[in-house]
């Protein structure tokens, strides 16, 4: 078991980044190894840019770009990417898509995962895949998922925010706030690779400041960023986890 291993499971080309960018900085810089699987590119639903600027383009010239994109921003957090080139809007995740999401879960054995929230109404892309990687942590739980292949125990899955600014509508209450201040701007020069997507910065620094607000009620600390995430496994151990305080 590779317990420094965390597979981050992203319906489109930037949704690791502006969710859960900040976090993946603060494990590399831990010594985890972060591994990223972009189920689609965002061609059809999240590549306003590309489509505003070349009318005539095509979807394959906008996936290769969204593709370059994200290769960037991943380099820039240190983490390695894997891209599926699955449709989008709507994103399908039938029986066999889940279980190559089983394989891939059994051969990284990630002692984390993040992924989308599993209600999110606003944009259903991003609830299937979430909803896929729970199924998929539940069959690679049991002997039988793969044959000849030891099951591997249920990884600490981590959701992340679902469509912003929208989380209240689509019931997200985070339950976990990570302080990402000393790499908020490492975080910025990553999501400023994606072209397609210029609106990205205001929305991710907006949420930053506003989760950062929440966690400074709770400690008191002087975080002037953060990431919110809702906890999907329990957290079990032989001590209770003490929040920080100032």
């Amino acid at each position: 078991m590779a317990a420094n291993n965390v597979l981050v499971v992203s319906a489109h080309a930037a949704d690791y980044c502006t969710r859960s960018g900040g976090t993946i900085l603060n494990l590399v810089q831990q010594g985890f190894s972060v591994h990223v699987l972009a189920l689609t590119c965002g061609v059809r639903g999240e590549s306003g840019g590309y489509w505003k600027d070349n009318p005539e383009g095509s979807y394959e010239a906008c996936s290769e770009l969204r593709k370059r994109e994200s290769t960037e921003a991943a380099k820039a957090l240190g983490a390695t990417i894997e891209f599926l080139d699955w449709d989008d809007y709507p994103l399908v995740i039938d029986a066999e898509r889940t279980r190559y999401l089983i394989r891939r879960v059994l051969e990284i054995r990630p002692e984390i995962i993040f992924t989308h929230w599993t209600v999110d109404p606003t944009n259903p892309d991003h609830a299937n895949t979430g909803n896929a990687v729970v199924m998929a942590c539940n069959s690679a739980s049991q002997l039988g998922a793969l044959p000849n292949t030891p099951a591997h125990y249920y990884p600490n899955i981590y959701f992340f925010e679902p469509t912003v600014p929208m989380s209240e509508f689509n019931k997200f209450d985070p339950d976990f706030y990570v302080d990402i201040s000393a790499n908020q701007e490492k975080k910025m020069q990553a999501i400023a690779k994606f072209g397609c997507q210029p609106q990205l910065g205001d929305f991710y620094v907006h949420f930053a400041k506003h989760r950062a607000f929440q966690a400074r009620i709770w400690t008191k600390l002087p975080i002037e960023y953060a990431e919110g995430f809702k906890r999907f496994v329990p957290y079990v151990g032989k001590s209770l986890p003490i929040t920080g305080r100032s």
